[in-house]
């Protein structure tokens, strides 16, 4: 299934290089192909016992590099984006950067279908907003800043400066509040176009991301995340931020 450039174990090289064992990256790998599977579908197909791969997708979910979602009283899990791979490991990203594409080419293989990873905990919700960085497209935010702010303010100066760096543009609707305004005033330094509206008509309590084929839905209260994989998903959602945008544009005069 793999191209040319690099074969299944050449890849399983590369991500030993970079810190996963023999077997965590035989999981990953096999959950690439397969966008999402059981447990025991993995251990089949990565040739690793069932027993084991419990405990790999435990540690390469707090690696940030798997994910689960329920189906019913079922437990699937799924890979995450390998762009995350790369966000890690910068001292080693040329051999990262020859196999981005076959990664990359195993996780996109079923795009049209959509796809749902599950983040938990400070750090998966570092891991999403990492994600929205690997954007080609202007990100667009609806989001109570203060809440995401406190909830992960060690990390987000660090996130302002590599979305600045990468010359991310983002558009933004954002409730009222101080932080609110203090990106706004910093929208030209800080690449953002950011109109607020009031918390008391329109009390937001999450953050929401569209961005490429994608959309991230945060809630910082209960520290759980999901970021959603759909062209048309993602479109949809687009053409609604549009819509509430420009309302936005009035009520911020108003507030």
């Amino acid at each position: 299934m793999l191209s040319e450039l690099l074969t299944n174990m050449e890849l399983n090289k590369v991500l030993q290089n970079i810190g996963l064992s023999e077997k965590e990256a035989k999981v990953y790998l096999t959950l690439l192909e397969l966008r999402e599977a059981l447990p025991s579908t993995i251990a089949r197909l990565a040739a690793v016992k069932r027993p084991t791969v419990y405990v790999i997708l435990e540690q390469l979910q707090r690696k940030g590099l798997v994910s689960h979602v329920k189906r019913g009283r079922i437990i699937c899990f799924q890979a995450v984006t390998p762009h995350s791979l790369v966000e890690d490991q910068h001292d080693k990203y040329s051999a990262l950067e020859k196999a981005l594409p076959e990664l990359l080419n195993l996780h996109e293989r079923y795009s049209s279908t959509p796809q749902m990873s599950v983040f938990e905990g400070k750090e998966g919700l570092i891991k999403m907003m990492e994600d929205t960085l690997t954007t080609s497209t202007e990100l667009l935010c609806w989001a109570n800043v203060e809440r995401a702010v406190d909830c992960l303010k060690d990390y987000y100066p660090t996130y302002i400066k590599k979305k600045v760096q990468r010359k991310i543009w983002l558009r933004g609707v954002l409730t009222e509040s101080k932080t609110a305004r203090r990106f706004k005033e910093k929208g030209k330094t800080e690449l953002r176009e950011i109109y607020i509206i009031p918390s008391n008509k329109f009390p937001f309590k999450n953050e929401i991301n569209i961005y490429d084929d994608k959309v991230a839905i945060i809630s910082h209260e209960d520290e759980v995340g999901v970021i959603i994989q759909n062209k048309n998903i993602a479109d949809m959602q687009r053409s609604i931020f549009k819509l509430g945008f420009e309302y936005a544009k009035i009520l911020d005069k108003k507030v």
